[in-house]
């Protein structure tokens, strides 16, 4: 996905918009706050991670647009590393855009709810998105791509090392025979696995920026989802006052009993 034709950011959707306006002009600005930290939040994952995927891509354009050593194991490891890395990042992207889907369509519900029963509806509306379990189990899904691509990172660390550790006994090997004092320290491996690591090191930072904004919405929805209880539980009404409610209620519809007749008998009242 690309930010073209089609793409719209989740801030300016219309029904998003319009339940940040409903909750702003009655009076529930921290919800209208936090709405809108959770939208952003999460728009600002999928731009984060349709960024990473357009590099991708570029990358693998590039990559295929080389004519000379086709075959060369320095550029199938990249293809390999980039096609990977886009396959788990579209997963990851298609997780985000679900999310963004459900906060669409629960802002159009409570905006119709509210529309229906009035502005009570919306407390707890950002809660009753739905999103929490969405954006957890993205938590886990962008943890893992992150352990993937610094696994990576080590394997090709290690493979450098091992080489340049191999090419440094062999230049020993020549300066013993040269009569010269061997070398024992190891510099620091070459541009070529830099150039490897690359591609990993690069979708480490996407997927850590994408984690930040992660927590920053799992964060903000708890404490809307605190706030909402709080409300919920300051309007329940307490088991007393409602078996005192239900007391009176009987009485309203209960007919009152007739009064007895008195009827005397032998000069005694019954």
């Amino acid at each position: 996905m690309t930010e073209g034709s089609g793409y719209q950011p989740l801030e300016e959707n219309k029904h998003v918009k319009d339940l940040t306006e409903i909750l702003k002009t009655n009076g529930l600005g921290a919800d209208a706050q936090g709405l809108s930290e959770v939208v952003k939040c999460v728009s600002s994952m999928e731009r984060e991670l349709t960024k990473a995927i357009n590099e991708l891509t570029a990358m693998r354009k590039e990559l295929s647009s080389i004519k000379e050593g086709q075959d060369h194991p320095v550029r199938n490891m990249l293809e390999k590393a980039a096609d990977s890395l886009m396959k788990r990042f579209k997963s990851l992207l298609g997780k985000v855009q679900a999310i963004k889907n459900k906060i669409i369509s629960g802002c159009k519900q409570a905006v119709e709810d509210i529309k229906d029963k009035g502005i009570v509806a919306a407390n707890g509306v950002v809660s009753a998105l739905n999103i929490r379990g969405d954006l957890e189990a993205t938590r886990d899904s962008i943890n893992r791509n992150i352990a993937h691509c610094e696994k990576q990172v080590a394997k090709i660390e290690a493979a450098s090392t091992e080489l340049h550790t191999a090419g440094m006994h062999l230049r020993n090997f020549g300066r013993a025979m040269m009569g010269r004092e061997p070398v024992h320290d190891i510099k620091p491996n070459g541009k070529l696995a830099s150039f490897l690591q690359m591609p990993f090191r690069n979708e480490i930072k996407a997927g850590k920026r994408a984690l930040e904004r992660n927590d920053k919405a799992l964060e903000r929805l708890g404490t809307l989802e605190k706030a909402a209880a709080l409300v919920a539980e300051k309007n329940r009404p307490s088991a007393i006052n409602e078996i005192k409610r239900h007391k009176e209620a009987v009485a309203q519809v209960t007919p009152d009993a007739p009064k007895p007749t008195k009827v005397k008998v032998a000069n005694h009242e019954i």
